[in-house]
């Protein structure tokens, strides 16, 4: 007895399949079906090793620009106060090498506060990218 109540599961196909009586009901409509849903199933491995892979490396960049940034934001702090005396003191040339130094930290922590932006945007849109 044959019914056509299944369709191929190809990617693309859905033709009717014809149902035999007896034994487990097939899936595809013939090897060519059967071959592209393997390698249909191969390549969405594939994209989602590399998207756990990218995800993996995002993740970690914010996390060490997170670490570095905590660090150097609390120097940043601290030669601001210094700043602040120097600036009160009566040394231009302190308050020069003072100033030359609060630059250089902030420029450090503007580079690490991009740093981490970008990683962890980057890090949502590979979670939001996840194959279904």
């Amino acid at each position: 007895m044959d019914d056509v109540a299944a369709r191929c599961a190809g990617p693309g196909c859905g033709r009717p399949l014809a149902r035999a009586a007896t034994g487990r009901p097939g899936r595809y409509c013939g090897p060519n079906c059967r071959q592209a849903a393997h390698r249909d199933r191969v390549r969405r491995a594939e994209t989602e090793r590399l998207r756990a892979l990218q995800l993996a490396e995002a993740t970690a960049i914010a996390a060490r620009a997170w670490r570095h940034l905590e660090e150097d934001a609390g120097e940043v702090a601290d030669l601001a106060a210094a700043v602040v005396a120097a600036a009160a003191g009566t040394s231009r040339q302190d308050l020069a090498v003072t100033l030359a130094g609060f630059r250089e930290a902030a420029r450090r922590v503007e580079d690490l506060a991009v740093a981490y932006f970008d990683a962890t945007g980057q890090a949502a849109r590979l979670r939001a990218a996840a194959v279904p």
